[in-house]
């Protein structure tokens, strides 16, 4: 181990002794003096006897004490979390309101929320040094939570301001997911149409419930199909089969630069928008006669589109640009799609980004470590 953990250990040890040969002396003392005051001998004998056991129990409770540190004492990594635990440190708090959900959803919302809980974890690392070399040990202090009926709060392991920070846009995942029970839901299948220059409009119907973010699939580990792109929203389509040949050859060849996808309106839900159409895939097959045959077996060809705002460029920061400027049907129906714990659970979010001292030993009951 490195000088500092030694000399910590060393002194630790020096203490121990000290203190409990100090106790036991104090102790003879008294029974010493008591015995003094005594006029009864017997009541003498007693108070002699009680202070010499005293002494021997603090001389067994001290070679103990160092027989079983030597044999039973942690590594240098764990001794420095169960310091920090008992001294506290510094933590950022989290505090997310909750709506009127059931356990399982509550339960589902820490699972969802799991990404966080593990990347604000805190890491010990010593390096232990014996006379054959030397090898490294670890030791992770955990995020906590606590969750009730109406609110959960994380207690982040790693302070923001050492060094680490939120995972990317989670803040702003969050914002979405507050208040999101309140957005109606889109229905299952919505009218569009591609529009590509001179070719003529090609109408589909986009599926709601295959909608999906990057940024949010990242946050909560939980994509259910290939995205196209990061700053890309992608949703599948069903396309007439007498547009085959053209979703064929831009599947193959690309799509061109200038082609829009023009959504109509949902009435009180999505206003009608125009989006840029950057990816179009057909999905089943890469061979063209199998593709043709599913298409003409469904009566519909199944294609995943790759649709950005009018403008948004891809370039860092492009993923907050997305979420700002995408209608928040959409976010919201990404949300839901890939957690829906997020989506219903969610009421408020207040993250502390100054930190304050903290230790599940002091802090009340209810604190939970997250899972590594």
């Amino acid at each position: 181990m490195g000088f500092l953990s030694f000399a910590f250990n060393a002194a630790t040890v020096v203490l121990l002794m000290v203190g409990v040969v100090i106790v036991g002396v104090v102790l003879l003392r008294v029974f010493g003096a008591l015995e003094r005051r005594m006029s009864s001998p017997t009541a003498g004998r007693v108070f002699k006897f009680t202070g010499y056991f005293t002494l021997a129990t603090c001389v067994v409770a001290l070679v103990g004490g160092f027989v079983l540190y030597v044999t039973r004492a942690p590594d240098p990594a764990e001794l420095e979390r169960g310091m920090a635990k008992l001294f506290t440190y510094p933590s950022n708090r989290i505090r997310i309101d909750l709506n009127e959900v059931s356990d399982a959803q509550r339960q589902e919302l820490v699972r969802a929320l799991q990404p966080l809980l593990t990347s604000t974890s805190r890491e010990f690392y010593q390096r232990v040094t014996t006379r054959r070399g030397g090898y490294g040990v670890k030791a992770t202090l955990p995020s906590y939570y606590r969750l009730t009926a109406d609110r959960l709060e994380i207690a982040t392991g790693e302070s923001f301001g050492s060094g680490r920070t939120l995972p990317p846009l989670f803040p702003q995942v969050l914002a979405h997911a507050a208040n999101a029970a309140t957005v109606p839901a889109l229905p299952p299948a919505i009218d569009a149409r591609i529009v590509a220059g001179d070719h003529e409009p090609v109408p589909l119907s986009l599926l709601s419930k295959t909608a999906e973010l990057m940024v949010l699939t990242r946050q909560t580990l939980q994509g259910t199909q290939p995205l196209p792109a990061p700053c890309l929203m992608a949703i599948q389509a069903q396309v007439p089969t007498d547009h085959f040949e053209w979703l064929f050859g831009a599947d193959r060849n690309g799509l061109g630069k200038d082609v829009r996808l023009q959504v109509n309106a949902v009435p009180g839900v999505l206003p009608a928008g125009e989006y840029e159409l950057r990816q179009l895939t057909l999905l089943g097959s890469e061979r063209r006669r199998v593709l043709w045959e599913r298409a003409a077996a469904q009566g519909h060809v199944a294609v995943q589109l790759g649709l950005a705002p009018v403008g948004l460029r891809e370039s860092p920061g492009c993923e907050a640009r997305l979420l700002k400027q995408l209608d928040r049907a959409w976010t919201v129906t990404a949300l839901r799609n890939v957690s829906p714990a997020l989506a219903s659970a969610v009421k408020q979010v207040d993250i502390e980004q100054r930190p304050s001292r903290f230790s599940p030993w002091y802090a009340g009951f209810g604190w939970t470590a997250a899972q590594p």
